[in-house]
């Protein structure tokens, strides 16, 4: 799998956005600071007046650590050989950014130039502008990726009564840590804020938890492939995450999977199908009649396709 060479214009697609952000970022500093109050309007009601004050500063040096995160990791992007996994990884950053360096940029207006009221409608240039600085760098990227190639496994020779499993484990101690920080994060919050009331520690505390435990539902998992189809299990807890009867797979291989391929890490659902990503390198996919793939990351996954195909060759023999 080779990658194709990138124009200047790529380059600029890639790194420009992000630079105009933390640029922006310090020239409205630079421009603001004379007559930039200690305390702002941070928040407000839904009718644009203020309901909360903080300072200035805090939120702007947190906003540009954001945006030259997002610029370093649009330079290495540049060398990223899996530039699908790269324009995954600098979506979520550019995203955040574009979000809260433009939502920086306004309230530093607002407080300096403006009337110090803030219309609930400035929330759709955030969101542009963060799909903006996001979207032109996935899309260089994903123009000059190289093809993900298709892998076919020879079916294991079998007997036409012999009987064929195959299992294999898989997971991610990132994905427990992960999970873990989550459950006692979500924990301490409803603790802290039980004081605001029952109903508030729910809402806030309970939430996290759920992430947290799906997390540590995918932390650990069991493919089994056998006369049934293929089903991906969580070990921990036996959680069914992914069931496809031996009759809806019409063929069968394994592929070199980059995770933006399928749109990043964990139990992905896109356009290709569904997938369970924990890493880069070789996965189990079975293509469904209709156009769908269901995948797993699987360091065996050309043993898992053989014994797959053996199967898919037992049923049209029968």
């Amino acid at each position: 799998m080779t990658t194709r060479p990138m124009t200047t214009g790529t380059r600029l697609a890639v790194t420009a956005p992000g630079l105009l952000v933390a640029v922006g970022l310090v020239l409205t500093a630079v421009l603001a600071a004379s007559t930039m109050p200690a305390r702002i309007a941070i928040h407000f009601r839904t009718d644009g007046t203020a309901d909360g004050w903080g300072s200035p500063w805090t939120a702007f040096w947190v906003t540009l650590a954001v945006a030259l995160v997002a610029v370093v990791l649009a330079f290495s992007a540049l060398r990223w050989r899996d530039r699908r996994t790269a324009a995954t990884v600098l979506l979520v950053a550019n995203l955040l950014a574009g979000t809260l360096g433009s939502a920086w940029v306004v309230l530093a207006w607002t407080n300096t130039a403006g009337d110090g009221t803030l219309s609930p409608w400035w929330t759709v240039p955030f969101l542009l502008v963060a799909v903006v600085v996001a979207a032109v760098p996935v899309l260089a990227l994903f123009r000059v990726a190289a093809p993900v190639p298709a892998h076919e496994v020879a079916p294991l020779a079998v007997g036409p009564d012999t009987r064929v499993a195959w299992r294999a484990r898989v997971g991610s101690r990132w994905f427990a840590v992960i999970g873990a920080f989550v459950v006692v994060l979500g924990v301490g919050t409803a603790v802290w804020t039980a004081s605001a009331g029952v109903t508030t520690a729910v809402v806030s505390g309970l939430a996290m938890v759920i992430a947290g435990l799906a997390v540590l539902v995918l932390a650990r998992v069991e493919l089994t492939v056998d006369r049934r189809g293929l089903r991906l299990t969580s070990t921990w807890t036996r959680i069914p995450l992914m069931r496809v009867p031996l009759e809806r797979i019409e063929s069968c291989g394994w592929e070199q999977v980059s995770p933006g391929q399928w749109g990043g890490w964990g139990y992905r659902i896109s356009g290709r199908g569904v997938a369970y990503v924990v890493r880069s390198g070789p996965g189990l996919v079975a293509r469904l009649r209709g156009g769908q793939a269901r995948m797993v990351t699987v360091p065996d996954a050309a043993g898992g396709a053989a014994a797959l195909g053996a199967l898919l060759a037992g049923r049209e023999t029968v």
